[in-house]
């Protein structure tokens, strides 16, 4: 078998790395278009009435978040620690609050602890069929903590708004249409 050189006048112009080049560039479009359109786990945060979506937060399975708050009687940080299980659950895992008094669980079916600096509340493993707070307009300050994500409440919904959480499996595509486009 007779084997061809490639010319020198066409290697030389750059036909074959310009072919080679353009072969990659579609195979990596195609890598980042097909991976875009993965579903992902979101926690969403939308309007309880009218459904307007209000913000989304990639989480990965099993990932705990918090919401923290200030109690409106006792004036004291709450701490409520949540995960997404394998069914797309929103489950309550623990409580954390610094303060013993009025308003708060005086007895609970779960386990209980004393530390140090707060009293917890575990192995709740309660399913959140309708997850709902309302934005604190005067002092409650409610947070989002999601890693090391700290996120105000008011900077995605209005004081006094309520606000349903619930998780979705979207792709990425999703979130950058939803929220970096908007």
């Amino acid at each position: 078998m007779q084997r061809f050189p490639i010319p020198r006048s066409l290697n030389q112009n750059g036909f074959i790395n310009r072919v080679f080049l353009i072969r990659s560039a579609f195979f990596l479009i195609l890598l980042l278009l097909l991976l875009s359109l993965w579903p992902q786990l979101w926690l969403l945060a939308r309007d309880d009435r009218s459904g307007t979506q209000l913000g989304m937060w990639r989480l990965k399975p099993n990932e705990t978040f918090d919401i923290i708050y200030t109690h409106s009687v006792q004036l004291s940080p709450v701490t409520e620690r949540y995960h997404i299980d394998k069914a797309g659950d929103v489950i309550l895992d623990e409580t954390l609050f610094s303060t013993y008094g009025a308003g708060l669980p005086a007895t609970t079916p779960y386990d209980f602890e004393i530390t140090e600096d707060s009293f917890r509340i575990f192995n709740i493993q309660l399913k959140m069929d309708h997850l709902v707070y309302r934005t604190g307009a005067v002092r409650a300050n409610h947070r989002l903590l999601i890693r090391d994500q700290d996120i105000p409440f008011v900077t995605f919904s209005s004081p006094g708004q309520a606000v349903e959480f619930i998780s979705i499996r979207a792709p990425l595509l999703y979130y950058v249409i939803k929220e970096v486009i908007k």
